[in-house]
């Protein structure tokens, strides 16, 4: 059985000598494992068949299989050459040994210089598994196919070969601050030892143990959160791609023994996700933001949630004030809130919001002054002459409400607070020892890494403080005056 420890070595087997190609390197090792296929996008002489080289030798299954496509290349190039025997006895057959269906590993240089003559068995045979000899389908051995190109595929009919390839990175010539290290290099790819190469009955461990792995929920919601990105940047993705991508992460997770598929896995989406190569940092930034934030609890999210809990709460709490109609009758309000005066028919005076400009008192005590008619919008002419009669409150009270109104706002503040409460326990579990985990972890970069620690343990805080305005927001619901 493949181990974590083990996968660790062939990373560092896979990546040694080649400079600020540890990504693709991952990619390509996450490809074998998981039966797809990788293309890489960029100029000649940036590593591209090397690292096709170097991933051959990971495996048991030394076949091999290398070819520059162009646009005059032949079925015979990448199938094998008609057999002449086999037409002697009118029978259609190749000869496949030492060609791509016989290959364990390949490399398909050019790739979108495939005509119509090699297109279709080769979409059979990346896809299936399969390829047609003369009469009858064969199953091919192929773990994986590297392919590279300058370009992106023009036409129709190379965006079916464009879609097999799952997993894409996009290869630049290295950085100035690795130049040096590039002009002083001086050293000889070392292959591993044979006890470390995967065989296809590890590769088959591999897949199937991935396949029993969950989804996490919180890893669920991202997607979810991540599909209407995609769809806002018009980004398009099939049913099938998403299926497969899906596959991907069980394998990430199982390789780098997770119980889950989790948010961590979520490393691989951009490079699996993109049509066009400036689609990738989009897609790449979002990932930075939302690679450790649970989108089902975001600060954002539970904040907009307590705040309006908040509003509910002030207006459950709102005082009862006096109110007067235009003819300054005394205005009531009936069971649904809407007002009622002593004069049915007659509007009930509001100020310019539109707010009632007085509810009935409760405890009359002091006249009201005649700042205060003036700032509730009403007219001091028109009330001077009932400013004596109408008191005001010493103390306003609230409103008295049903004690099953009470209830239900108190039951459902219960529930966002047991799982926000929950959800801070997970949260505090992905924390434990999480700078440890992260700096074992076998795909995640370090920069990526580092900023998921920065997003969980900043939602924790921010998360924590929101539970206690919850907590406080019940309480102050329980003081509320019940009915009776």
């Amino acid at each position: 059985m493949v181990v974590k420890s083990r996968i660790a070595a062939l990373i560092n087997h896979l990546q040694q000598g080649l400079l600020e190609r540890d990504t693709p390197a991952r990619l390509a090792l996450l490809a074998a494992l998981s039966g797809e296929h990788l293309l890489l996008l960029g100029p000649p002489g940036t590593a591209k068949s090397e690292l096709a080289r170097r991933l051959h030798t990971l495996v048991d299954d030394s076949r091999y299989f290398e070819r520059l496509l162009t646009r005059f290349s032949v079925p015979e190039e990448l199938f094998g050459p008609l057999s002449i025997k086999a037409l002697e006895q009118d029978r259609y057959l190749r000869q496949t040994k030492g060609y791509l269906p016989e290959a364990a590993i390949a490399f398909i240089d050019e790739i979108f210089k495939a005509n119509s003559a090699i297109l279709n068995s080769l979409l059979t045979l990346l896809n299936e598994r399969q390829f047609d000899n003369g009469s009858e389908r064969l199953g091919v051995p192929l773990i994986s196919v590297i392919a590279a190109s300058n370009e992106l595929p023009d036409g129709a009919e190379l965006n079916a070969l464009y879609d097999r390839f799952l997993l894409r990175f996009q290869v630049a010539p290295i950085q100035d601050d690795s130049f040096t290290a590039l002009l002083t290099l001086n050293h000889d790819y070392q292959e591993p030892p044979t006890e470390l190469r995967l065989s296809n009955d590890d590769l088959t461990a591999i897949r199937d143990g991935a396949e029993q792995l969950p989804l996490a929920d919180a890893l669920i919601r991202l997607l979810h959160s991540l599909r209407t990105f995609l769809a806002e940047q018009e980004i398009s993705v099939s049913d099938r791609r998403w299926r497969k991508v899906v596959k991907l992460l069980k394998v990430s997770a199982f390789c780098n023994n997770e119980p889950e598929a989790g948010l961590f896995d979520t490393w691989l989406l951009p490079h699996c996700l993109w049509q066009q190569p400036d689609q990738f940092e989009r897609l790449n930034d979002w990932l930075h933001r939302h690679i450790a934030a649970d989108p089902g609890f975001s600060p954002e999210l539970i904040t907009e949630l307590v705040d309006s809990w908040q509003q509910r709460l002030e207006q459950d709490a709102d005082p009862v004030l006096p109110a007067l109609n235009e003819q300054g009758y005394q205005l009531y309000l009936d069971e649904q809130g809407q007002p009622v005066t002593e004069a049915r028919g007659q509007r009930p005076r509001r100020n310019a919001s539109g707010d009632l400009l007085y509810r009935q008192p409760r405890l009359p005590d002091a006249s009201f002054t005649a700042d205060e008619i003036r700032n509730l919008g009403g007219n001091l002419d028109q009330y001077q002459p009932l400013l004596e009669s109408y008191q005001r409150p010493t103390a306003l009270q609230p409103k008295a409400w049903p004690a099953a109104h009470i209830a239900s706002r108190l039951r459902q503040l219960d529930e966002r607070i047991d799982e926000l409460t929950h959800y801070l326990g997970w949260l505090g579990q992905q924390l434990h020892g999480l700078a440890e985990r992260l700096r074992q972890h076998l795909w995640l970069e370090q920069e990526l890494a580092t900023q998921a620690q920065r997003q969980l343990e900043r939602q924790q805080q921010q998360l924590d403080q929101q539970r206690e305005r919850l907590q406080q927001l019940r309480r102050d619901f329980s003081a509320l005056p019940v009915e009776g």
